[in-house]
């Protein structure tokens, strides 16, 4: 026998309009019903989780359609929301302007309109960081409609009150070390991974 306890009565054609705050409860009374729910969940959803009684989740996972199928169940939920991937754009626009504020840049320029966007494109691609004048020079200079000389310029004009542009440093450096500072804060904040989740046998 399921029952289904819903925290809203809101239904929508027998459904609940809330579907993520819904707790299925599967009453059994014998060893063959426990079973028979088991397989059912097993065979719809590949994996089965139960909590102990410290919160702690373990996971049952049906290896019957394969070994290939098992492994990319098993990598998929280990690695669920360990990087900052999927983190939401609010919250990583947060924190990029969380460290733009702490280095005092002025909203109003261009430059500083630039370096948010490039940081924020980075943080979802940090390959773009490996070569930032030849792909993010570019790319950010297509989305404001300058060339990249001219993002090189207003970044520049954007930093010229930092304290390590005026050590002489360049921008390449300013925006390696704002990302990581972005990254960090991300980290800190939401107890992720720094770069993209990868799992290798």
């Amino acid at each position: 026998m399921n029952m289904i306890a819903t925290a809203a009565d809101k239904t929508t054609f027998g459904y609940n309009v809330h579907p993520g705050k819904e707790v299925g409860f599967y009453v059994v009374c014998s060893d063959r019903m426990i079973l028979d729910n088991i397989n059912s969940l097993m065979k719809k959803r590949g994996m089965v989780g139960i909590s102990d009684t410290a919160g702690r989740l373990h996971y049952l996972v049906d290896a019957r359609t394969g070994v290939s199928t098992m492994v990319r169940r098993i990598t998929g939920q280990a690695l669920e929301g360990l990087d900052h991937s999927a983190i939401s754009n609010t919250e990583v626009l947060k924190s990029v302007e969380d460290v733009l504020e702490r280095h005092q840049l002025d909203h109003i320029l261009l430059g500083t309109r630039i370096a948010r966007y490039m940081l924020v494109q980075s943080i979802r691609d940090p390959s773009l960081m490996t070569a930032v004048s030849k792909r993010l020079y570019p790319i950010a200079g297509k989305e404001f409609g300058i060339s990249s000389s001219q993002v090189e310029r207003n970044l520049r004009y954007a930093f010229r009150k930092m304290g390590v542009f005026n050590e002489g440093r360049r921008n390449v450096y300013i925006l390696h070390k704002l990302c990581d500072e972005v990254s960090a804060g991300l980290v800190e904040q939401h107890d992720c991974l720094p770069y993209a989740a990868q799992f290798s046998l």
